[in-house]
């Protein structure tokens, strides 16, 4: 019975034509996207696909989805459709149940349908992206230094960044450790690495750097001169056997003429591992994504077992939107609790306790921690952050947001059940 009613959702959604428009405007909104205007990096124009597609175009889906799924069963008992359903020997748990199926498998072939389409327009401007901006379009795992020094003479320093001359006066290393722990199952090593150049030769385009990658424990390594771009950041190739037999690396860099300056600190040189291509790490992005579809869906469905539509169309957006400023919400709980924890943002009369801080803090820290507890994170559920840095998305991650919505959609709809069991429809 479930899956008939599931079926009898998605139908009723396309005769809406709903899936038409909203697969339309996500197409529509993805196609204009070379006429607008963007920085002049390489990737830019891959970020903003990708910015677009998991902002724009899942926020577009997502309005639509609350919008049928937060008014289908109001609808029904206003037209009295769902009486010849409650009238067989349905349980009101598989008619929620069924519901709530049904505008999932919507929302499924949503998101396959236009995550198809922004991936197949990313492949296909990455076909004239450089290499060393193509760290954007891999499955990587992120190594920062463990440990960053000037080796020799530091010829000064500005705003947090050492700047060192050329001709050996002084050398920037970067020390990195863990590597071999997790390098197993990986195609390769690279280090991307975005420094600052200046030079005493007047406007030119590159600075010539002497770069050495070696063994940390050993001392074996490898020595190559690379012309770095001024303003661009450049890859470096590196040997998987140099971390095979220890787990320390060591990259020192400086440049070979002493009118070069190069500025370094420990964050301009990351080492990656790549493991999967890009489009696995897509597609757990994209499932992520899903997750954030069943949550909401979930949580509009029940409001629509007690509330009219209109109420429980408002009720899921503001959960919706509560939902992605949890944080806001704790900080301000936070700042209840303890006027020291944000005192930079506090005006000086509260840096003392007064009775009405008391008060404000007996009233309304138990409400925010309730509130704070039973709403939903959907923070969680952010795979964009991954993708525009290229890193891999951990399996964890993926099993985490689907244990976490799963979880709380099966409490909505047990939740769902009583409510509409308790409602009078004869």
């Amino acid at each position: 019975m479930i899956r008939t009613i599931a079926i009898h959702t998605l139908r009723e959604s396309f005769r809406k034509k709903t899936l038409h428009v909203l697969i339309g405007l996500g197409i529509l909104i993805m196609a204009i996207l070379p006429a607008i205007p963007t920085t002049d990096e390489p990737d830019a124009r891959i970020k903003m696909a990708m910015v677009v597609f998991f902002q724009v175009v899942v926020l577009l889906c997502i309005t639509g989805v609350i919008l049928l799924s937060a008014t289908a069963l109001p609808h029904e008992i206003e037209d009295k459709t769902v009486y010849g359903i409650l009238s067989k020997p349905v349980s009101r748990l598989k008619l929620v149940a069924g519901k709530i199926t049904g505008f999932v498998l919507l929302s499924a072939l949503l998101l396959v349908v236009l995550s198809s389409f922004n991936l197949v327009s990313i492949q296909y401007r990455a076909s004239n992206v450089p290499e060393e901006y193509r760290g954007i379009l891999k499955a990587r795992t992120e190594f920062a230094a463990s440990h960053f020094s000037i080796q020799g003479k530091l010829h000064h320093a500005r705003q947090g960044i050492a700047w060192i001359a050329g001709g050996r006066s002084g050398i920037a290393l970067w020390s990195f450790s863990d590597i071999k722990k997790t390098h197993t199952n990986t195609s390769g090593l690279d280090a991307e690495c975005n420094l600052k150049l200046e030079s005493d030769r007047g406007f030119i385009d590159t600075i010539p750097l002497m770069i050495t990658v070696e063994d940390g424990i050993a001392g074996y390594g490898k020595t190559e001169v690379r012309s770095a771009q001024i303003d661009k950041p450049f890859v470096l190739k590196i040997d998987p056997e140099r971390v095979l037999k220890n787990d320390t690396l060591n990259i020192s860099i400086f440049p070979i003429l002493p009118t070069d300056y190069i500025g370094a600190t420990q964050i301009d040189v990351k080492v990656f591992s790549t493991q999967k291509g890009f489009v696995s790490n897509y597609g757990k992005a994209v499932i992520i994504t899903f997750m954030k579809f069943l949550l909401i869906i979930s949580i509009a469905v029940m409001g629509s077992t007690y509330l009219s539509a209109p109420v429980s169309i408002a009720a899921a957006f503001v959960v919706f939107l509560c939902g992605h400023i949890l944080e806001f919400i704790k900080d301000f709980s936070l700042l209840i609790q303890d006027h020291h924890a944000h005192e930079h943002a506090v005006p000086g009369v509260l840096k003392t306790p007064n009775i009405l801080l008391v008060y404000v803090d007996h009233l309304i820290k138990k409400p925010l921690e309730w509130i704070c507890l039973i709403l939903p994170d959907f923070k969680r559920f952010d795979g964009l952050k991954f993708l525009l840095k290229g890193i891999n998305i951990p399996l964890e991650t993926v099993v985490v947001s689907f244990g976490y919505a799963v979880v709380y959609a099966g409490i909505c709809l047990f939740l769902s059940a009583i409510i509409l069991k308790k409602r009078e429809f004869f």
